[in-house]
């Protein structure tokens, strides 16, 4: 007889691992092209690329998947072996997209004391792309598994991370001169309007990011506004600078359309007289 006992004992794990490079800062500049482009502040340039494990088994995956289809009998030995060929291409592409995460924020922990990444919108993004092709090169990166994972190794291993505005537009301006770069959506290559100099689109924007501070976050920065309101009662006294956005009520199937003409409306008023009149 054999009794085997297994005990869990919850345990904090205490890193004493630092960073070689603890006064450097460095901005990530995340894509599809290539995995990330890393500026840091000693003027070094590095580019993780991009595996894309899906774009590269597609083609054995298009095989793999006509094989299935033919295998008409479900459960039969030629069905399971065929299918079971289709999970081992799924289990590649998540461990080697899972693995090229681990590499990337392992790198950046070990090196940078401060770390500035993209607040990223990954539903937009893959919107705004019209081609199929390219709304499944956005899944295919694995993007949305890189801040979580650089957060709890930054944590153990005291490194500062910074998530820069989302709506800082990082491509689009010249480091160099603050210019405005012009080009194609997806364009690599870019050339700015003032100066004219033809800049790498990844590195430019790492180079932003690298230097984006919340007091001076570039030339486009977002604030409110200045919408003012009318005088109200009988003091002159004027909105004191701050946007106030209309808010409707949802419009609803009634008749009068109180909920979202409102009480003081005229047209509400007069059909409330009506009514009073015909019941009268």
């Amino acid at each position: 007889m054999f009794v085997s006992c297994q005990v869990a004992v919850r345990t904090s794990i205490v890193s004493n691992q630092s960073p070689s490079k603890p006064n450097v800062r460095a901005g990530v500049d995340l894509g599809l092209r290539s995995l990330a482009t890393i500026a840091d502040s000693d003027g070094n340039i590095e580019v993780f690329p991009n595996p894309a494990p899906l774009r590269t088994t597609l083609t054995e995956r298009r095989r793999v998947g006509r094989a299935l289809s033919r295998r008409i009998i479900p459960g039969s030995n030629g069905y399971r072996r065929a299918k079971a060929k289709l999970a081992k291409l799924d289990r590649k592409s998540v461990y080697i997209r899972r693995e090229s995460i681990h590499q990337l924020t392992r790198y950046l922990v070990d090196n940078y004391g401060e770390v500035k990444i993209e607040d990223l919108n990954l539903a937009a993004m893959r919107q705004s792309m019209g081609r199929r092709a390219f709304r499944r090169s956005v899944s295919d990166a694995g993007l949305g598994a890189f801040r979580p994972t650089l957060a709890y190794k930054a944590k153990r291993a005291g490194v500062k991370v910074v998530v820069v505005d989302r709506f800082f537009p990082s491509s689009q301006i010249h480091h160099d001169c603050s210019g405005r770069l012009m080009g194609a959506k997806l364009a690599k290559r870019l050339t700015c309007e003032t100066c004219h100099v033809e800049v790498d689109r990844d590195a430019n924007a790492g180079l932003n990011i690298r230097d984006w501070s919340v007091t001076s976050p570039g030339l486009v920065e977002a604030s409110a506004l200045f919408v003012p309101r009318p005088s109200s009662g009988t003091d002159d006294s004027s909105d004191d600078g701050l946007t106030y956005h209309l808010v409707r009520g949802c419009k609803t199937s009634s008749n009068t359309g109180r909920a979202w003409r409102g009480k003081n409306d005229s047209r509400t008023s007069e059909h409330e007289n009506l009514v009073k009149g015909a019941s009268s």
